[in-house]
């Protein structure tokens, strides 16, 4: 059964979304859940918390990608805090030189950010997109916060 809860964090409200003790989702603003049950997530807020002071954190997740999308989640996860990498830089990694596209499309169809944080993940000599529901200036804030 999926359990869920909305949490405050400094960019907004973000929903989460857990079943079986891993994150499933993880979305930035409020956001529908078909079926589950709200109940406060006390650890989760709690690294939450963490990860906006800059504090490593260590969330079992559950990914339903495979073969190119899983391995971009896997590069953008070993961007370091505080660093960008441009689309084209994340596809070469993942072993598709030209794939800068694809990787958009993988970070927009990102179930769980700021763990795989696609905030990370920027145009060449642009942002680039961003799928929270507050666009590209959530982005902003959020490479803001990680900047030292």
């Amino acid at each position: 059964m999926i359990e869920f809860d909305v949490i405050s964090t400094p960019v907004g409200p973000c929903t989460v979304q857990v079943e079986k003790g891993r994150l499933v989702r993880l979305t930035l603003g409020p956001a529908g859940v078909e079926a589950g049950r709200r109940r406060k997530l006390t650890q989760l807020r709690r690294t939450l918390a963490d990860w906006f002071k800059g504090k490593w954190a260590n969330v079992p997740l559950e990914l339903q990608a495979r073969g190119f999308t899983r391995r971009v989640y896997q590069v953008v996860q070993a961007i370091p805090r505080g660093e960008t990498r441009s689309y084209g830089e994340v596809a070469r990694a993942a072993g598709s030189p030209g794939g800068a596209r694809a990787v958009g499309n993988a970070m927009r169809r990102n179930p769980i950010c700021l763990f795989i944080p696609c905030h990370r993940v920027v145009g060449s000599g642009t942002l680039g997109g961003f799928s929270g529901s507050g666009g590209a200036s959530q982005k902003q804030a959020l490479l803001d916060l990680e900047r030292p």
